[in-house]
């Protein structure tokens, strides 16, 4: 069953984004981890270089950082209450603006399971940004997303869809977030898998302040009435996919490829681990666009074969390793690549 999201595409498409500043429940103690990054000369200095506008962040002062590590979350967002799973490195400067990247989940995961499969932390730690991976709407195993109407559909030949607003979820966070943190609003990224990455897609779509995305295992509607003009968009995908088909991830590039007035011929071609990456030309400014496919190695199984992300790890603790496939390359990097080198 599709749920519209006229509305989403109403409040978000017309005006600049109005931000709630939604009421803030912290759960528990914050869990601190005993990692922290590598802030080597030869890192870029986060937070201070220009943003997508051409300007410099703008200074920031007074935030306490005193939620660092891992830590779950709960905001009310669209009158209810979501949740989410927290982390800010270690050490991270409160008053540097930092970046932020979503890490959305599939239909039947959550967001352990995402922190788990894409060590996103780890990359946060060494890279200096906020890592933020949301639960879906619903309870129990099934957590969907509203992804729009009408978006490319699984092998089973369904899409559940949640009615919520997961759109004032991703405001309710960033806010939750600036409250202990200077945020680089300039550099706000949305990547996930599965369902989550559907959900990438509807966010590029809505919400022009999304920097960039890199959606892995999805796909998505016809992009036709997407108040957004163009965006950078890498798509990951293994051949072979059993549960969203390949097809899907190929459709979404090419409707990505339309909008951002790419050429659809004759793409730069990178292999990868398991793997090759097409960067095609000709985009719009602001609209590169990429796609990485994979191949399924031998035992890549799971519940769905082919259906995970890509160099995944299969440790942890959360119950989801049946969703990555280590062999090949990681989807966690690349998207990170991406995001540094077509949209800062």
């Amino acid at each position: 069953m599709f749920s519209s999201n006229r509305a989403l595409h109403e409040k978000y498409g017309d005006s600049p984004r109005r931000i709630a500043r939604p009421r803030v429940l912290l759960l528990a103690a914050t869990l601190m981890l005993a990692c922290g990054g590598d802030d080597s000369a030869d890192q870029a200095p986060i937070g201070t270089q220009a943003g997508s506008g051409g300007g410099v962040a703008a200074t920031c002062i007074g935030k306490p950082g005193a939620v660092r590590g891992k830590s779950s979350q709960i905001v009310m967002a669209g009158g209810l209450a979501r949740n989410f799973v927290y982390y800010a490195p270690a050490g991270l400067d409160p008053n540097a603006p930092a970046p932020v990247v979503f890490i959305p989940h599939g239909y039947m995961m959550n967001a352990d399971q995402m922190v788990d499969i894409t060590q996103y932390t780890a990359l946060a730690d060494r890279e200096r940004f906020i890592a933020i991976f949301p639960n879906g709407q619903g309870t129990g195993i099934a957590a969907p997303w509203n992804v729009g109407q009408a978006a490319c559909t699984s092998s089973l030949g369904i899409l559940p869809v949640a009615g919520g607003d997961d759109q004032a979820f991703i405001d309710a966070m960033l806010a939750f977030a600036e409250q202990d943190q200077c945020v680089d609003r300039s550099h706000v990224f949305v990547t996930g898998f599965s369902m989550g990455g559907y959900l990438a897609n509807e966010s590029a779509c809505l919400r022009p302040e999304i920097r960039a995305i890199a959606p892995h295992s999805a796909g998505t509607h016809d992009l036709a009435s997407c108040p957004v003009a163009n965006k950078p968009v890498l798509i990951m995908h293994f051949e072979g996919d059993s549960l969203i088909p390949y097809s899907c991830g190929t459709q979404a590039r090419d409707r990505w490829v339309a909008r951002n007035g790419c050429q659809p011929l004759s793409p730069i071609v990178e292999t990868v681990a398991g793997g090759r990456c097409e960067y095609y030309q000709g985009c719009a400014a602001n609209g590169q666009v990429g796609m990485c496919t994979f191949t399924i190695p031998v035992g890549g199984g799971g519940s769905y074969p082919g259906h995970a992300w890509s160099g995944g790890s299969k440790d942890g603790t959360s119950g989801g390793s049946a969703y990555a496939i280590p062999e090949t390359a990681s989807a966690s990097e690349l998207s990170w690549a991406f995001f540094r080198k077509y949209a800062w």
